[in-house]
């Protein structure tokens, strides 16, 4: 939810630069958020840019409290997954069924177009189990990274993901039955709180989702996250990382199972864990002050 009034004051330090664009990849376009400050100091050459990647059902929208907090002096990129938001959606049988394997290596193209050799990565939800996969993958690209409750590991399935699965009618449930009601109960869950879900929100999660291929993307997303040797692979590659990483993890979770926490953290060489106290699955909309605090002492270090 964004806050009325929110917006920095024109020509403040902190008025962000919209550089926003669709990006031209060899399977269709990424739209990308690209942000700096308009009156920010010089950013530190030896600081690279930020980038944020989203969680399943949701778009770069979800990170739009939170990057004006982590300006000014660093550049800020957000993009919309491939098959999300205003990005194109691919069918999934032409992109490895939207394994994060292979979202990782759209994301690597995404930074070569772009001529970005390294950057500081933020992985939330579904997007930290593309940002893992990305650490391990391609190593020199990873200065550090933070994961935020990420969905790494096989986790409990509601009844509509069962639902899914079923062979043959599970996308045709998916595509047909899954109607905002259906997203707007997701999303409830994801805060600590069901209040803090804003409506126009749910419409503009909505409106990208029932676009052509939307559903069918996210149902393949959803599969992958529910396949078990998906997230079996997961633990070497976690083990695997070697840029230095932060886990923050929301004290109220509904979503990601409270002990994946540790395990996380756990698994990979070296990583710190913190905890935002009542803070549910969505960090960066619910406290994305304390959130933004934590990745720059994480960045700075």
């Amino acid at each position: 939810m964004i806050a009325p009034g929110y917006a920095p004051a024109p020509g403040s330090a902190r008025e962000p630069l919209d550089a926003s664009r669709l990006v031209p990849l060899s399977f269709g376009r990424v739209f990308l958020r690209d942000h700096h400050c308009a009156r920010a100091p010089p950013g530190d050459p030896s600081r690279p840019p930020l980038l944020l990647l989203h969680g399943l059902l949701v778009t770069s929208h979800a990170f739009t409290r939170l990057i004006p907090e982590l300006l000014p002096g660093r550049r800020v990129l957000a993009p919309d997954l491939p098959g999300c938001g205003d990005s194109d959606r691919p069918p999934p049988v032409l992109c490895a069924d939207y394994s994060p394997r292979w979202q990782a290596l759209a994301v690597e193209e995404l930074l070569d177009a772009l001529g970005v050799a390294q950057v500081d990565l933020v992985g939330h939800s579904w997007g930290g189990a593309i940002a893992a996969c990305l650490a391990d993958a391609a190593p020199r690209r990873v200065r550090r990274l933070v994961l935020v409750d990420p969905t790494v590991f096989s986790m409990p399935v509601p009844i509509e993901g069962r639902l899914a699965q079923l062979p043959t009618l599970g996308p045709y449930l998916f595509k047909n039955l899954y109607r905002r009601n259906e997203l707007r109960r997701y999303l409830a869950r994801a805060f600590s709180s069901e209040d803090m879900l804003g409506e126009a929100d749910v419409d503009l999660y909505w409106d990208r989702l029932a676009r052509a291929g939307g559903r069918e993307a996210a149902h393949a997303m959803l599969m992958q996250l529910m396949h078990s040797e998906t997230m079996a692979a997961m633990l070497p590659r976690l083990r695997a990382i070697t840029a230095p990483t932060l886990v923050v993890w929301g004290d109220r979770d509904a979503i990601v199972p409270r002990a994946h926490a540790d395990r996380v953290a756990a698994a990979i060489p070296g990583a710190q864990l913190r905890w935002l106290e009542g803070c549910g699955h969505t960090p960066a909309e619910e406290q994305p002050e304390e959130l933004a605090a934590l990745i720059d002492e994480h960045l700075r270090r």
